[in-house]
């Protein structure tokens, strides 16, 4: 999933979206929109999309992280953000899936409306590597495409 929107318009839909009550923050890069779902609020804005995708994610993090980006003589008033397997990529500085609990779907026909944290469990087989982060879906929001699985992973 990658796309370029502008800066202070993601800032602010963050702080529109997202509260307290709700960790977890849907992104979903779709179509020339991207669309911010925290618990029942949601938002969007125009964004240039290279790469459709949905990722669930820590909304505390990204927004610290936005806030330290200036728009400046060295930076743009637009970012470009890049999720993959591996991590997130915000602008220049790229972050591992370890260090910010990423769940990323290719397929936003496909990706599941919401996911929910719970406990690890001993006896869960392996699963893709994409899939290894300690949320899993909440059944009740909408049904899971028949590849999905995910386990916990102690930090």
């Amino acid at each position: 999933m990658r796309f370029l929107v502008p800066r202070v318009a993601l800032i602010r839909l963050l702080r529109v979206v997202c509260h307290a009550g709700h960790p977890l923050l849907r992104i979903e890069a779709l179509a020339g929109v991207l669309t911010l779902t925290c618990g029942d609020t949601e938002a969007g804005c125009e964004a240039a999309i290279s790469q459709p995708g949905v990722c669930f994610l820590r909304h505390s993090k990204l927004k610290k992280l936005l806030q330290s980006y200036h728009s400046d003589a060295g930076q743009s008033a637009a970012i470009e953000i890049e999720v993959t397997p591996e991590g997130i990529r915000v602008g220049r500085t790229t972050v591992s899936r370890d260090g910010w609990e990423i769940s990323l779907f290719a397929n936003p026909a496909t990706a599941p409306r919401t996911l929910r944290f719970r406990l690890p469990r001993e006896d869960e087989p392996e699963t893709d590597s994409q899939m290894l982060l300690p949320f899993v879906l909440d059944r009740t929001a909408s049904p899971a495409p028949a590849s999905f699985s995910c386990r916990s992973i102690q930090p």
